[in-house]
């Protein structure tokens, strides 16, 4: 209840920004002076409304071990989506359209990354998890999978693969851990632990 919550909050904000953004371009409605108000308390808000999804949807059962995750692909999308942004803020900054206001949403989102990366890094809400018969991985995005959906598990060249029946594949960079023997330790009693031996295949 409480990640859907986190979600909604975060996503009605957002409409409440692009709409204040359109009535203040298309219409006369809300003035300069007004809109850098609005528009500096709802950014604000939804900037701490990122970080609070952020922390939401990284929790887990308490006492559950935390191996802390973050790959370099994690850096790179979010790199990317930072630069995508404020490139497409700049060029409406600079158009000669009245749209070129639109372009503090850009910066806006851009500026928001940047922030929730960090707090993702500071307060390690990117991990794995060995959560009694699922595993999770907090990244980009939550992904989760059961050890009965699992139809092999595979481990090479520091990658470790867990494939399940449906073909989707969660792929995890162990040698990125800090703690790569004390999750490799963990991951091997998980796979006792839910009799899944049989689903290890070996180099």
């Amino acid at each position: 209840m409480n990640s859907l919550f986190s979600i909604l909050f975060k996503n009605i904000i957002l409409l409440a920004l692009i709409t204040v953004s359109l009535v203040f371009v298309f219409t006369k409605y809300i003035g300069y002076k007004e809109v850098r108000f609005i528009f500096l308390g709802l950014g604000l808000l939804f900037v701490l409304a990122s970080c609070f999804e952020a922390y939401v949807l990284s929790q887990v059962k308490k006492n559950t071990r935390k191996f802390i995750y973050f790959p370099d692909g994690f850096v790179a999308k979010r790199v990317i989506k930072i630069i995508s942004f404020i490139c497409i803020g700049v060029l409406l900054y600079y158009s000669e359209s009245i749209i070129k206001y639109l372009a503090f949403l850009c910066f806006l989102i851009a500026f928001t990354e940047i922030v929730v990366t960090i707090w993702r890094k500071v307060k390690d809400l990117c991990f794995v998890a060995l959560e009694d018969n699922v595993i999770i991985v907090s990244t980009n995005k939550i992904d989760t999978t059961s050890a009965k959906e699992i139809q092999k598990i595979e481990a090479r060249h520091g990658l470790t693969y867990f494939v399940n029946y449906n073909k989707k594949t969660i792929t995890l960079r162990t040698d990125m851990m800090p703690e790569n023997k004390e999750f490799n330790v963990a991951l091997d009693n998980w796979i006792v632990s839910n009799q899944l031996l049989d689903k290890v295949v070996k180099d």
